[in-house]
């Protein structure tokens, strides 16, 4: 996949997200849970970006979405990113069991603000698989998107 698909993609994810004045997660489209906060965008990315290592995995990539657009002249375009990451032992885990099922990783987290509040959208893990060994490890991965997403809630 190119950068400009992932572009594109990242970019329907931005307008599909509602946003929500509750602070407990959303759930928007199917997959995606969001959480908002008051934190600012970049204190929510570094804070992302810690808890996304202490849970083992690497950051692969990133996309700086609103940055981009911002150079190329769509001024005051709000911040979006999106993060992804990945854990060669958890993919070479699932690999063994679907090598197809590989097309969800990178796992992604986007982050975006809008004119209130800073967005971050965990992008779950599907758990319809017909094998049951496929769910439990995304259930199990999905458990850990969960408090990735959840980590810059904290006070």
């Amino acid at each position: 996949m190119n950068n400009r698909h992932l572009l594109f993609g990242s970019i329907l994810l931005l307008f599909a997200t509602v946003a929500s004045a509750s602070g407990l997660p959303e759930t928007g489209h199917a997959g995606v849970i969001r959480y908002h906060t008051v934190k600012a965008f970049a204190d929510v990315v570094f804070e992302l970006n810690f808890a996304i290592t202490e849970q083992n995995f690497r950051i692969t990539g990133r996309n700086t979405i609103g940055a981009g657009l911002r150079e190329r002249g769509y001024e005051n375009f709000p911040d979006v990113e999106v993060i992804h990451f990945c854990s060669l032992e958890l993919a070479r885990e699932v690999l063994l069991l679907d090598p197809g099922f590989v097309a969800q990783m990178p796992c992604r987290i986007t982050v975006h603000e809008n004119d209130t509040e800073t967005v971050i959208s965990v992008i779950m893990l599907p758990t319809d698989h017909v094998d049951e060994r496929i769910n439990a490890f995304a259930r199990r991965m999905n458990a850990t998107l969960k408090a990735i997403g959840q980590f810059p809630l904290q006070p």
